[in-house]
C-alpha cells in the first residue's frame, strides 16, 4: 500500500460516559497507551465508520486516575453538553498515533488488504472484528465473507507496501 494511499486519520480512542459536573468524558484508549492523545490540542470525533460526522474537538484537560482517563473538551463543559459526545470515536493524524512494536500494525491498514495464499490472491479483508482472545479478520471470498482469526497459525507475512496478507490455512474459506 502507497503511503500515499494510506488513511491519514486512525481512530485511536472511544469516549465513554460523563462523569461530574464539568462534561469529563471517559476515554478508552483502543492501544491501552494514552501518551499520544495527552500530546494532542484538538481531535476529530465522529461516529466510528463515518468520516462525514467528524469534527473537531479542543482538549481542554486531560486526566488519569485509579477511576481511568478523563477528557474535558471546549464547549463541553457541562455534562448535558459532553454527553452528546458518548460513544464517538477519536481520531488523530496518523503521525500522532500511538507507535506500534514489531508485528503490531493498524486495523486501518489491514482493511482493504488483498489476501493471498501459495496460488494466488482469494480475497479481500473488509473488516477486523474484536473477538474474544484474538481479533478475527472478515475476508471476502468469492461473494463470502469468512472470519479468520489473526493468528500465526493462519495468517503468515503482511507486507503493508505491497497492501497484501499471507493466508496460510486456505480451506478456512471453504
Amino acid at each position: 500500500m502507497e503511503p500515499s494511499s494510506r488513511v491519514r486519520l486512525l481512530a485511536v480512542a472511544r469516549l465513554g460516559s460523563v462523569r461530574g459536573l464539568h462534561g469529563e468524558m471517559r476515554l478508552y484508549s483502543y492501544s491501552g497507551e494514552y501518551e499520544h492523545i495527552r500530546r494532542a490540542t484538538e481531535i476529530m470525533a465522529g461516529v466510528p465508520g463515518d468520516e462525514s460526522t467528524l469534527r473537531p474537538l479542543k482538549i481542554k484537560a486531560f486526566s488519569e486516575s485509579s477511576h481511568g482517563v478523563g477528557i474535558i473538551f471546549e464547549g463541553y463543559d457541562t455534562p448535558e453538553k459532553a454527553r452528546s459526545l458518548t460513544g464517538l470515536d477519536v481520531y488523530l493524524p496518523r503521525e500522532m498515533a500511538a507507535p506500534r512494536a514489531p508485528g503490531e500494525y493498524y486495523i486501518a491498514d489491514l482493511v482493504g488488504m488483498v489476501v493471498h495464499t501459495a496460488e494466488g490472491p482469494v480475497g479481500t479483508v473488509t473488516a477486523v472484528v474484536e473477538g474474544g482472545a484474538d481479533d478475527l479478520l472478515e475476508i471476502e471470498h468469492l461473494g463470502r465473507r469468512y472470519l479468520v482469526p489473526f493468528r500465526k497459525e493462519f495468517i503468515g507475512e503482511v507486507d503493508e507496501e505491497l497492501g497484501r496478507l499471507e493466508l496460510l490455512t486456505p480451506w478456512i474459506l471453504a
